[in-house]
């Protein structure tokens, strides 16, 4: 009973237990996420299969599925409970005993003593399915934030499956073995990656975010919230910052947390201050520790951020690695890309940070600690100028409107508004409903197979509050931080691989809505709280850098490539014989969705 960071697949409801061969095929499928071992369970009409990648308690008695003989409950479990050594402590002193020194068992003890309230207790990433026999089905429950993937979807015999990836449910025998229509057609129209309710794939769906379900023998799926970002939201948005002291105390803590682990430790670092601020808080926490930093570079440039990220490393002492992606590369690797992505991608972005996780496996370094999120969470896009602007003109507070225009201007920073989330937000639930059927039938270039059927809302359920803190949610819960939650599992995965996110600790992120972010809009700033924490201890360069980077590759050289342009045109005659788009007309969309989901769907053999 340790640590998994693995794959699941299970099932309720089932006559007989799958054969030998079908329960090795579903296990291979996600093999990638767990290589060091597998197992399977069946009991009462439940199956539960796991393939674990080993962390912590590297022992073979901590793989699963586990069972806790008194009560006969059985897990199958992906993720890590970062705090699992301080809830074992409160375990035993309620009396239970341990035999392993993992998480695992924790989470197991842990649902025998609190039930469903174990979760809120937990800090972490999860998905996971309990067999409890005193229930009549099978619990699933999935984190916070969906940093861990959880797909749902029924057989042919009205048996429910769960599993961490869509292709292992259709090998499985869900779905109806076409694309969603209204997930593909927002992608195309709106760069919408990322449904964390749903799948490119018609008839599987996701848990979402912060949510547990129970799967009944009948069928049944009765889902309810447990946790609620806009709840968090609400509860701590401009509530007044702590001290800078007792900021990076609370980052610190979640940084320590997460550097738990029986296996090498690095981390992911660009030039940012997001990265560096992590990796400047793992060497203040463990300050001896031998580490790893991973960076995506262009050589030649103007994104190539190895100059300044090699600087960053040698300040802190990690040996860095330079990953030098390549336009030849991405296009060789691109079918794996999309499978194992389960979904096409905006941006080839994603590729950079697919080939920073293949050289982490390289080096073996099995855990990354990795910045993302805080921009979702400080405040770190610069469209949010926007959002602080418009929500100061509607409070009539126009002295704070005109300190924003003026320090942005004056920086000759400010970028143009985001006219479809602005106008979203604004906008009453039935009038965005409206405004989307409105803009299918009015787009030449949709094709028969999307011009009918459902819509879904790219930005997620109609919020209320203040303007600026509406776009953070929404972003958080819906519009981006979903998108690159799911870049981030399947690339680590995709090479065996776990990354670690302190900023999407529960506390770190109501830390970054304290502030309410305003007055560093009106100070000229994206992330001005982060960036006077990270002053103490990166250098000014760092903490009070604009450029923002990250993943990005050099877009038009790319695309200037003649076999970019032929597989372009290669994927508009796919999307045009499953009458994606509209056979006559000119396709003007991104080219990077489009070839992106063509591959996507030949990969996996879906039709309209």
């Amino acid at each position: 009973m340790g640590t998994p960071m693995c794959g699941i697949v299970g099932a309720v409801g089932l006559g007989e237990n799958p054969s030998p061969e079908t329960a090795r095929a579903l296990l291979d499928s996600i093999r990638h996420r767990g290589p060091d071992a597998s197992g399977e369970l069946f009991r009462k009409g439940v199956w539960l299969g796991s393939r674990r990648l080993k962390v912590l308690d590297l022992r073979a008695d901590a793989n699963q599925p586990m069972c806790d003989s008194a009560s006969g409950i059985s897990l199958v479990y992906n993720g890590e409970v970062y705090n699992y050594v301080e809830l074992r402590a409160s375990l035993e002193r309620a009396g239970h005993r341990f035999s392993t020194t993992g998480d695992t068992e924790v989470v197991l003890r842990g649902y025998l003593e609190w039930g469903d309230d174990l979760f809120r207790r937990c800090s972490g990433m999860w998905a996971l399915a309990i067999h409890d026999p005193r229930r009549e089905g099978v619990l699933i429950c999935r984190d916070r934030f969906g940093e861990k993937p959880l797909f749902v979807g029924r057989d042919a015999t009205g048996a429910f499956w769960f599993g961490s990836e869509p292709r292992t449910l259709r090998l499985a025998g869900v779905g109806s073995g076409r694309f969603d229509h209204a997930r593909v057609l927002n992608f195309l129209a709106f760069g919408d990656t990322e449904d964390p309710t749903g799948s490119f794939f018609d008839g599987i769906a996701q848990l979402p975010p912060g949510h547990l379900a129970l799967l009944t023998d009948h069928g049944a799926l009765q889902s309810r919230a447990w946790w609620d970002l806009a709840e968090l939201g609400t509860r701590t948005w401009q509530t007044g910052a702590p001290t800078r002291e007792e900021r990076q105390h609370i980052l610190d803590e979640a940084v320590r947390l997460r550097l738990r682990s029986d296996v090498a430790v690095g981390s992911s670092l660009s030039g940012g201050v997001d990265s560096s601020t992590i990796l400047a808080s793992i060497r203040s926490v463990e300050p001896t520790r031998s580490l790893h930093v991973f960076t995506a570079s262009f050589p030649g440039h103007d994104i190539d951020e190895w100059p300044i990220a090699q600087r960053v490393a040698e300040q802190f002492e990690a040996e860095a690695h330079r990953v030098v992606p390549t336009v030849d590369g991405f296009l060789e690797e691109l079918p794996l890309l999309v499978v194992r992505q389960g979904g096409p991608f905006d941006s080839p972005s994603v590729y950079s940070q697919w080939c920073v996780m293949r050289e982490a496996a390289a080096k073996d370094v099995v855990v990354l600690l990795d910045g993302q999120g805080a921009d979702e969470t400080w405040g770190g896009y610069r469209k949010y100028v926007w959002f602080a602007f418009a929500e100061a003109l509607l409070a009539l507070q126009l002295g704070s409107g005109r300190r924003i225009m003026r320090s942005w201007l004056s920086a000759g920073d400010l970028p143009p508004p985001d006219a479809l989330q602005v106008i979203g937000l604004a906008l009453p639930r039935r009038a965005r409903q409206a405004a989307r059927i409105g803009l299918r039938r009015v787009s030449s270039w949709i094709g028969s197979a999307l011009r009918d059927g459902a819509l879904v809302d790219p930005q997620g359920e109609k919020l209320r509050g203040p303007l600026l803190r509406q776009a953070a949610i929404a972003d958080g819960r819906r519009v981006i931080l979903p998108r690159l939650l799911r870049y981030a599992d399947r690339n680590s995965m995709a090479w065996s691989r776990e990354l670690r996110l302190p900023y999407l600790d529960e506390r770190v992120v109501a830390l970054g809505y304290s502030s309410g972010w305003r007055s560093g809009f009106e100070a000229g700033w994206t992330k001005e709280s982060l960036r006077r924490m990270a002053e103490e201890r990166v250098s000014p360069e760092i903490a009070w850098r604009r450029a923002k980077v990250a993943y990005d590759i050099p877009d038009r050289e790319w695309l200037a490539d003649p076999r970019v342009r032929e597989r372009l045109a290669s994927a508009v005659s796919v999307l045009r014989e499953l009458r994606v788009v509209a056979p006559s007309k000119r396709v003007q969309l991104s080219p990077w969705r489009t070839i992106s989901l063509a591959c996507f769907l030949e990969e996996n053999g879906l039709s309209s």
